[in-house]
């Protein structure tokens, strides 16, 4: 996948889902945004429904609708998830419970298994990625916190905005285009030898050569007066040229949108009878 492309995913992917908090003294839009995202991911259960697309100059490359309900305080977990590349449609459902992955597919249940390094190896790669996006964010809104705009809603909610222009991405672009290129054998590594078994759908990406601009990112925050992120969605416009000289226009979005707050009850898998077909997860080679 291109560098820019990646950057872009990088950057909606690290505001998203607030991999980082950075909060500063101060009382901002930004504070204000970090600080929900902090406490969204400190609630007990949830629901949560993602939907994502990938278009190319307005033609769908990939899309997918994902639910989530989880009890962070049972440590459970069940999802379902659609996906699509436009000729090819793959469903699976994904469940975590007593300190174990399961995924169904295709009336088939598979455990996940690790070999090699352990869990607790990628938890170092994950620190030291979770530090570095710190920096990163750092980075990005030391000059933009003044850009993002707060709304009050009439049901209470606080609605966060914040839109950047092509004039404003490109330091962002090439702060996320080094990390990648830092952590992208390290993250091939431990993704690599995963099996694709049940992950079989992948879009078809124009591999994008010259004229390569990002231009835009757009980030939309609803934050609950409970101060958790209920909605947000991320849109994110990546232009430039394949080898041939065809422009293409890459949009990725999400939208994300959380209910039954603290209320979500998850229901275990029943093993019972179940005929489990074993997936080794091979790491660190």
């Amino acid at each position: 996948m291109n560098k820019k492309l990646l950057a872009v995913i990088g950057v909606s992917g690290a505001l998203m889902f607030g991999s980082v908090y950075s909060i500063s003294a101060n009382t901002s839009g930004y504070d204000m945004y970090k600080d929900a995202l902090k406490k969204t991911h400190e609630l007990g259960s949830t629901t949560m429904d993602l939907q994502f697309k990938l278009e190319d100059n307005g033609k769908s490359l990939m899309t997918s609708n994902t639910q989530m309900k989880t009890d962070s305080d049972a440590n459970l977990m069940n999802g379902s998830t659609t996906m699509s590349n436009g000729s090819e449609t793959s469903s699976m459902q994904m469940f975590r419970q007593d300190g174990e992955w399961y995924v169904k597919a295709e009336e088939k249940l598979y455990k996940m298994e690790s070999s090699g390094k352990q869990h607790g190896k990628m938890g170092e790669h994950s620190q030291e990625l979770q530090e570095d996006l710190e920096k990163l964010v750092d980075v990005l809104t030391k000059n933009l916190q003044q850009k993002i705009i707060v709304k009050e809603e009439k049901n209470g909610n606080k609605e966060v905005e914040l839109k950047l222009s092509k004039s404003e991405i490109p330091i962002a672009a090439n702060v996320v285009s080094s990390l990648m290129v830092k952590h992208a054998a390290m993250m091939n590594d431990y993704q690599q030898d995963e099996s694709s078994e049940f992950r079989h759908i992948k879009p078809t990406l124009p591999e994008l050569k010259d004229e390569i601009v990002i231009q835009r990112i757009e980030i939309s925050a609803d934050i609950h007066p409970d101060n958790y992120v209920e909605k947000q969605t991320v849109t994110a416009t990546v232009s430039g040229k394949d080898a041939a000289g065809v422009a293409h226009s890459l949009t990725v979005n999400f939208e994300i949108e959380l209910s039954n707050v603290n209320k979500t009850e998850v229901t275990p898998l029943d093993l019972t009878n179940e005929k489990l077909k074993i997936i080794e997860v091979k790491h660190g080679r």
